[in-house]
């Protein structure tokens, strides 16, 4: 079968991990398109054969590298990749020898080994580029493997249907418009904010910076450096500051007149989102090592710390500032501000991103597990809606007057909804995942983030 794909792991090292890889696989590919375990070899069988006739079959080979891949040894001693019939070692180097497209994918803090420290004829590993996935952080680091893979076997994947509320296709009223204009970064955006005037947009990505776009011209006016990728952009209500969360575990605080950085605020691990609150005088910062912390804008000091079991990918405070919704832990939490207690807990499954609606009244959640957006009542904890996308929502937002609900998914969309009545009102295409939305302050544009490398800018009809 074409386009299959081969885990390679050691299972001292990484099994559990593999296993999952596996399972998120299986679900998009199908088992027959994923191939691991090659330990089913018939007596009397020379296993180098089979494993590099095995791996000769496949489109692209995931070289699973975790803590103890280099170190791993045998019951005499010796280092199991040192050892030429190492079963990972034939793997690898069955697909480097046979130009099968092999992809490092580096779990936790694992680092891409050196030259010197593998076997000759695994050399030209180290020319390969990877990825790092975490596993308190796998779907979201996992999502952009997903999609190099679906490129590579595109031509053979079925053609996934339309679910959700449209398993009908959508209403003659749909709206599928082009975008009013494209903005480019050399790698993935992340996320995007307007200013609060309107008149500047901001985006996240990968290349390790935070760009600030005129909207009117779509000219870049400043680049803001970071020394990792940057997740989460967030103006301050007066407009003169933007902040910023990396994963390099720090949120900034910069200047938007000059682009100076004024203050850098200390996470232990990566930063996902931003918030101001509706007075300008804390920023609530949400991270992977399981906190959401409140700092005050004027000193940096850090002013509160909510602790959450598992990491946190999205924070919100309410118009009146009086409540923060956080996502983590399956689940949107709601914490008064004032006494940094939890309020209440609305139970979804694979929760990553939230936002009230202009009134307080309604909160927004997105999840990668279920593939839904979902609206629930603030004061009762009551769902009220359910809405459907073909694969996972990373981002949520209402329009500025509440009436519309736009989301970001895995499905190349982004998705205008009617907040009454749930009905899908437009579609907007990019050409990969899209991963942030944003309204401009006048409800007018919608500006989305996507791996394609794009932000885009959209026109809202009403």
């Amino acid at each position: 079968m074409p386009g299959r794909i081969f885990i390679s792991y050691r299972r001292q090292d990484a099994s559990d991990f593999a296993g999952r890889l596996y399972d998120r696989l299986a679900e998009r590919f199908g088992q027959a398109r994923v191939f691991m375990d090659v330990d089913t070899i018939e007596l009397g069988v020379d296993f180098a054969e089979v494993v590099t006739q095995a791996v000769g079959t496949c489109e692209v080979l995931l070289a699973v590298i975790g803590p103890h891949w280099l170190s791993a040894t045998g019951r005499d001693g010796r280092r199991r990749l040192d050892d030429p019939d190492d079963l990972v070692r034939l793997e690898v180097q069955a697909a480097l020898d046979r130009n099968v497209r092999v992809i490092p994918v580096l779990v936790g803090d694992t680092e891409m080994p050196q030259r010197g420290e593998l076997p000759e004829s695994l050399g030209g590993l180290v020319l390969r580029n990877g990825l790092t996935v975490r596993h308190r952080n796998f779907g979201h680091d996992v999502a952009p493997l997903v999609e190099a893979i679906e490129r590579m076997v595109a031509p053979d994947l079925p053609v996934v249907e339309p679910g959700g509320l449209l398993e009908d296709g959508p209403d003659a009223d749909l709206d599928v418009p082009d975008p009013k204009r494209v903005l480019w970064h050399p790698a993935v955006v992340w996320a995007v904010a307007f200013s609060p005037d309107g008149r500047l947009l901001a985006t996240a990505s990968d290349d390790s910076t935070a760009r600030l776009w005129e909207v009117a011209s779509g000219q870049e006016r400043a680049r803001l450096a970071h020394d990792e990728r940057v997740y989460g952009v967030a103006f301050s209500p007066d407009g003169r500051l933007l902040a910023t969360g990396s994963y390099n575990g720090a949120a900034r605080l910069w200047e938007v007149a000059s682009g100076e950085e004024r203050a850098r605020l200390a996470h232990d691990d990566e930063v996902h989102e931003v918030a101001f609150s509706p007075d300008g005088r804390l920023l609530a910062t949400a991270s992977v090592d399981t906190t959401v912390r409140l700092w005050e804008v004027a000193s940096g000091q850090e002013h509160a710390r909510l602790a959450h079991k598992g990491g946190v990918y999205g924070v919100s405070f309410s118009p009146d500032g009086g409540s923060l919704a956080t996502a983590s832990d399956g689940a949107a939490q709601l914490w008064e501000v004032a006494s940094r207690k939890q309020r209440a807990r609305l139970a979804h499954d694979g929760v990553t991103a939230v936002a009230f609606s202009p009134d307080g009244r309604l909160l927004a959640t997105a999840s990668v597990d279920d593939s839904t957006a979902r609206l629930w009542e603030v004061a009762s904890g009551q769902e009220r809606g359910r809405l459907a996308h073909d694969r996972e929502v990373y981002g949520v937002v209402f329009s500025p007057d509440g009436r519309l609900l736009a989301t970001a998914s895995w499905d190349s969309t982004a998705r205008l909804w009617n907040v009454t009545s749930g009905q899908e009102r437009g579609r907007l295409a990019h050409d990969s995942g899209v991963h942030g939305v944003a309204f401009s302050p006048d409800g007018r544009l919608l500006a989305t983030a996507s791996w394609d490398s794009t932000a885009r800018l959209w026109e809202v009809l009403r």
